[in-house]
Order: structure tokens, then sequence, then C-alpha cells
């Protein structure tokens, strides 16, 4: 059996203005639920801390790339891309808003 990781509560205010940013994104699907949004906004904030590698690929490769991966990891948020495959976060989050509305990923 395996043993859970401990975790904490931790709460926070936060503005109508962000509270209504980060639904419209958990409406969109980019994130399960606000929770899950502060998870990984956290996670993402440590991590841009640390010295990351990004390449430099033009934006057709990054949608070829993209499509490539989401064929293997459906269920990943453009972050998970992001990360797995040394993408700019915002060039990722543009192609699967693009990916979306040509209809090609949900």
């Amino acid at each position: 059996m395996q043993k859970q990781k401990e975790s904490e509560l931790v709460s926070a205010r936060l503005g109508s203005r962000e509270l209504e940013e980060i639904e419209k994104l958990v409406e969109e699907g980019f994130y399960m639920n606000t929770a899950d949004f502060v998870r990984m906004s956290v996670r993402e904030k440590l991590e841009s801390i640390r010295v990351i590698n990004v390449r430099d690929v033009s934006t057709d490769k990054a949608k070829k790339e993209i499509i490539e991966y989401l064929k293997n990891n459906k269920k990943s948020y453009p972050s998970d891309i992001a990360d797995a495959l040394q993408l700019d976060f915002d060039i990722v989050l543009n192609i699967v808003k693009e990916l979306i509305k040509e209809g090609r990923i949900k």
C-alpha cells in the first residue's frame, strides 16, 4: 500500500476579478477546479524560480510536437506540455487554444 503524501490546507483571499478569471479557465477546461488552479500556480511559481531551459522552435514545429504529445498524454494541462517538451508556456497555451478552436482536441 502506498503512503499518501501529507498536505496542508492554506487559505487566501482573492479579488473578484482574479476569481472570475480563474473560473473562466476552469470552464474552458484548462483546470479541473479552482483548487487545481491554485496548486498548479504554486508549482509553476516554485519551478519558475529555477532556471528553465526552453527550446527555441518554430510555432509549426511546436504545434506538431504538441499534437504528438497529446496522442500519448490525452489529459494534459498546457503547463505539463510546456514542461515535458521544454517549450515556452505562452506558446503552448496559444497553440492549445488554437487546437481547441479547430476541434482537434477537447
